[in-house]
C-alpha cells in the first residue's frame, strides 16, 4: 500500500486538515478494499474446502458400506475355517481346502488434510470443524485396525504358501493356524464396532448438512 505526500504546498492549518482527511480516506479506502479482497478470498476458500470435505465423506460412506459387506463374508469364512482345523485336528480329515479371500478399500482424508495444511479448517465454524475432526478421528481408527486385520489374515495363511494344503501341515502348524484365526476373528469383531461407530458418524453427518 502505497501513501503519497501531497503535491502542493501547505500553506495553513485548513489545508494541512484537507489533506490529513484526504489521506485518512484514502487509507480507510485501500484498507476497506484489501479487508474485502481478503473476506472473499477465505469465503471461497471455506466453500472449496467444505465441498470438498462433502464429496470425501460421501465417497467414503459408500466404501465403508462396501466394505462392512466384505466383513460379513469375511467372518463367515473365519468360521468355516475354524470348523475345518478342528475337524481335521480330530481325525485328520479335511472336507476342503482353505481359501483365503479377503477385501479392503482404505477410507481417504485427502479432502481433511487439505483444508487444515491450507489454514480453511481455522475459518470455518467450530462445531462444524469439531464434527469433522471426531469424523476422521474414527476413521483412522478403522484404517488402522482394517491394517491389523489384514496382516492377520496373511499371518494365518503363511503355513499355505508355496501350494501347501491342509494335509500338508505339521501338528505345530495346525494350532498356530488355528490361534492366528482366532486372533483374526477378535480382531475383525473390533474392525467391525469401529466401523458401526463411523457409520452413525457418516449418518450424523449427512442429517446436520441437509
Amino acid at each position: 500500500m502505497d501513501v503519497h505526500p501531497p503535491h502542493g504546498a501547505i500553506h495553513t492549518w485548513r489545508d494541512f486538515f484537507v489533506h490529513l482527511t484526504i489521506i485518512t480516506l484514502g487509507l480507510l479506502i485501500a484498507l476497506g478494499l484489501e479487508g474485502m479482497v481478503e473476506w472473499a478470498r477465505h469465503k471461497h476458500l471455506v466453500h472449496t474446502a467444505e465441498a470438498n470435505l462433502r464429496l470425501e465423506l460421501h465417497e467414503n460412506r459408500a466404501t465403508l458400506a462396501n466394505n462392512e459387506k466384505s466383513v460379513d463374508a469375511a467372518e463367515k469364512e473365519l468360521q468355516e475355517w475354524l470348523s475345518v482345523l478342528a475337524a481335521y485336528k480330530a481325525n485328520h480329515r479335511a472336507s476342503q481346502d482353505l481359501k483365503f479371500n479377503w477385501e479392503w478399500n482404505g477410507l481417504s482424508s485427502a479432502a481433511w488434510d487439505t483444508a487444515r495444511n491450507t489454514g480453511a479448517a481455522a475459518l470455518m465454524n467450530y462445531e462444524v470443524v469439531e464434527r469433522y475432526s471426531d469424523t476422521y478421528t474414527q476413521q483412522s481408527l478403522v484404517n488402522s485396525q482394517a491394517a491389523t486385520y489384514l496382516r492377520d489374515v496373511y499371518r494365518s495363511s503363511a503355513s499355505f504358501q508355496g501350494g501347501r494344503s491342509l494335509h500338508d501341515l505339521e501338528s505345530a502348524e495346525v494350532d498356530a493356524t488355528i490361534a492366528n484365526l482366532q486372533q483374526t476373528m477378535a480382531d475383525l469383531k473390533f474392525l467391525r464396532d469401529l466401523s458401526d461407530g463411523l457409520s452413525r458418524d457418516f449418518e450424523r453427518d449427512d442429517s446436520e448438512t441437509h
